[in-house]
């Protein structure tokens, strides 16, 4: 979140005014750099590739059941999908249009 204090007078009085603008940066961040900062505790186990539509989130290797929950959790605020097919399991996040 970033702030910003902006002045500027009034036409009929001609004293200042100060107007505050806040600008959310999660929402000027792209979606993928949205699902790498919130998964960056396991960035060395997991890879990220973006194409057109998707966000496809791959394990490297076995997470434990633990780990496993927590990522999905926190992939969830992202309505992510989890395809289980064996070696080839991955979460898919679909981008909105």
């Amino acid at each position: 979140m970033e702030r910003t204090l902006s002045t500027f007078n009034c036409p009929y009085c001609g004293k200042p005014i100060g107007i505050c603008t806040v600008t959310y940066t999660s929402k000027t961040q792209s979606l993928i750099d949205q699902v790498r900062n919130t998964i960056k505790e396991w960035r060395e186990q997991l890879e990220i590739i973006q194409n057109e539509q998707t966000i496809t989130v791959t394990p490297r290797g076995y997470l434990g059941k633990e780990t496993w929950y927590q990522i999905n959790e926190v992939l969830k605020s992202f309505d992510a999908e989890w395809v289980s097919a064996g070696k080839e399991s991955r979460w898919i996040i679909r981008k909105q249009s």
